[in-house]
């Protein structure tokens, strides 16, 4: 597999196909590589952990695609895998003869994946584009954040980027059976701002169907009710009921069975109404005791409690835990670990995110192998 991505949506998807078993070559631009490579602090002797969070399973090789022979390797690294994945600017790899049709007509079982900002049929289709400006268009961006707090506010993590890419390798995987059954290759299209669509469909069909803004609720949900961060004796807590039998148990597991009585609380739709005041009796109760007392209490009940932890508290419980772990020593960087992916739920070792065109050796004999083609 060829890997012509940098950033975030395509390498994602590439890592998850390495930790499949996919050989995935990436291909590098000179002196600076990946861009990300140069995205910190923190770097630990001049490596981006971020480069190295999604990377893992990679070799890497410089190529020069300004370069007219750097091309002519990079198109025969191309027509020597199954499958090749790019996500730069439109037009970009046609101009460096390395585009869907071109490849494809020399090697129709080649198959093709494009991430790309904007639908390739659409408007804007040549634009670019990142995670902020899709949460920024599709609405995302306005639903996010504290109700009492109107500025856009955005997502902690890049979702849309990283949802592009599992997106992106479940069309690969697609391709990668249909060229079973049919001995040939195909193309794969998937954009930031389909994935953006896909991910907003409630609040979408809130507005269009039933004229209804999906409001910024913080850690609410509009339509479900208890479903929120309420204060405890010492921190947050998380409690969603969402059925009304659950807000049943959950009464009766608060000693206030009397509550799943009340008409204004005896189905969701009315606890959605009444939400101020079912939260205010709510965090009353819950102030009673610690956020870990209530947490021991209505899980085994098989109700949805959970404390609010800290970034650091989670990733101390994760590393510390027993959970498997994927792992790597590298040379800059030492010891890592990541979580697993659905790729390799069992955990193990893996190659460690690459040093800037450290496998050219190795990569090598693939162009030169493949120097006699005269497809292109």
């Amino acid at each position: 597999m060829v890997d012509f991505t940098q950033v975030l949506s395509g390498p994602f998807a590439t890592m998850l196909l390495a930790d499949a078993g996919a050989e995935v070559i990436k291909v590098e631009r000179p002196i600076q590589g990946d861009p990300t490579r140069q995205w910190g602090p923190p770097f630990i002797q001049g490596e981006s952990l971020y480069f190295a969070s999604f990377n893992r399973g990679k070799k890497s090789v410089v190529l020069d695609l300004h370069q007219p022979g750097d091309r002519a390797r990079a198109q025969r690294l191309a027509l020597a895998a199954d499958v090749v994945v790019e996500n730069f600017r439109p037009g970009w790899m046609s101009q460096a003869g390395l585009d869907a049709g071109t490849l494809c007509a020399a090697n129709p079982r080649l198959i093709y994946c494009e991430i790309k900002g904007y639908r390739r049929d659409g408007a804007m289709a040549r634009r670019p584009a990142v995670e902020v400006t899709l949460e920024a268009q599709s609405g995302l961006m306005d639903i996010t954040g504290s109700r009492e707090r109107p500025e856009p506010v955005r997502q902690g993590v890049a979702a849309i980027d990283m949802m592009t890419g599992v997106l992106a390798v479940a069309g690969i995987f697609s391709a990668l059976y249909r060229r079973e059954q049919t001995g040939r290759g195909d193309r794969v299209a998937v954009s930031l701002e389909e994935t953006a669509g896909l991910m907003m469909t409630h609040p979408w069909l809130m507005y269009v169907v039933a004229g209804a803004e999906y409001p910024r609720s913080g850690s609410a949900h509009p339509s479900i009710a208890p479903y929120e961060a309420f204060a405890t004796a010492d921190r947050p807590i998380i409690i969603g009921a969402i059925d009304d039998g659950q807000f049943r148990r959950l009464a009766e597991a608060l000693e206030e069975p009397l509550w799943a009585e009340r008409e204004a609380w005896r189905t969701n739709a009315a606890r959605v109404k009444d939400r101020a005041a079912l939260k205010e009796a709510l965090e009353q109760k819950l102030r009673t005791h610690p956020a870990s007392y209530w947490e021991t209490v209505l899980t085994p009940l098989g109700l949805l409690a959970a404390e609010v932890q800290s970034v650091a508290e989670a990733a101390r419980r994760w590393h510390e835990g027993a959970s498997p772990k994927l792992t790597a020593t590298h040379a800059r960087l030492g010891d890592l670990a990541w979580p697993t992916s659905p790729g390799r739920a069992e955990g193990g070792p893996v190659l460690p995110p690459p040093l800037l065109d450290e496998h050219r050796e190795d990569v090598r004999p693939l162009w030169q192998n493949s120097a006699d083609r005269s497809d292109l």
